[in-house]
């Protein structure tokens, strides 16, 4: 009985997938897992968008405004563009 809960939470782990900060919808809760911007990254992480952060997206488009913790972010799109992220609430559009 033990191992199917094990291995029924190991399964819920592996379904978390990274995916582009553009592809959610805006209320979703996310966290940060990758910038691939080289440029944008020490920006993003003096604002408080460090590794594991987790966010809600308030609006998408140019520009698009994140609230990391209480404060609000707005993002280029090219940079919103270099962010992936793992979802933490709502749906994928």
């Amino acid at each position: 009985m033990v191992d199917a809960v094990t291995s029924s939470h190991h399964t819920t782990a592996r379904l978390a997938t990274t995916v582009p900060l553009l592809a959610l919808a805006p209320g979703t809760t996310a966290v940060l897992r990758q910038v691939l911007d080289h440029q944008s990254r020490a920006v993003l992480r003096s604002l408080g968008l460090t590794d594991g952060a987790r966010f809600r997206i308030c609006r998408l488009g140019d520009p698009c405004i994140i609230q990391v913790r209480s404060t609000r972010i707005g993002l280029s799109k090219v940079v919103a563009q270099s962010i992936y992220v793992a979802v933490t609430g709502r749906d994928l559009q």
